[in-house]
Order: C-alpha cells, then structure tokens, then sequence
C-alpha cells in the first residue's frame, strides 16, 4: 500500500479507567502505537484525539482500538467521536 493509498483520519476515543494524565499512560499509549494520538481530559474524562492514516475510517478506528487495547490494561474505549 502506497501513501497514496492512505487518508488521514481525525476522530476522539473517549475513554474510561483513567482521569488524570501520568507519564506511564502516555508512554504506553506511544509505545502501542498510538503516537498519532494527543492524551487529553476534560472533566476528568479522558480522551485521545487522533489523526490516523488508513485507507478507511473504519480501519483507521479498528487499527486504534486495538492499540489502545494492548497499551493499558485499565483503560475501556466508551464511544467514538468525530473530530
């Protein structure tokens, strides 16, 4: 697949098991591959806002889910919004 191939995708995974940001969550998230993602809270509900390359939306938010899901075993994706 060329980059050709690719779009970048925006959307949020709002998220639940975590409330405050520490440097272990951030790293793990980067280290699972979610390094095209910004960590976020708003009301002590966490977020991660991402701008992903795919060919699709769907893969795009198929390919984040999974990486969210092996970074930290504490956190559960609630819903998924666009940017």
């Amino acid at each position: 697949m060329s980059t050709s191939d690719v779009d970048v995708h925006n959307f949020v995974l709002v998220l639940s098991g975590v409330t405050a940001p520490d440097s272990q969550l951030e790293d793990g998230l980067f280290e699972a591959g979610c390094d095209d993602a910004v960590l976020a809270f708003r009301r002590g509900v966490g977020y991660l806002e991402f701008d992903r390359r795919a060919p699709s939306l769907d893969a795009a938010i198929l390919s984040a889910l999974r990486d969210v899901e092996r970074a930290d075993g504490r956190i559960t994706v609630v819903s998924v919004e666009m940017a």
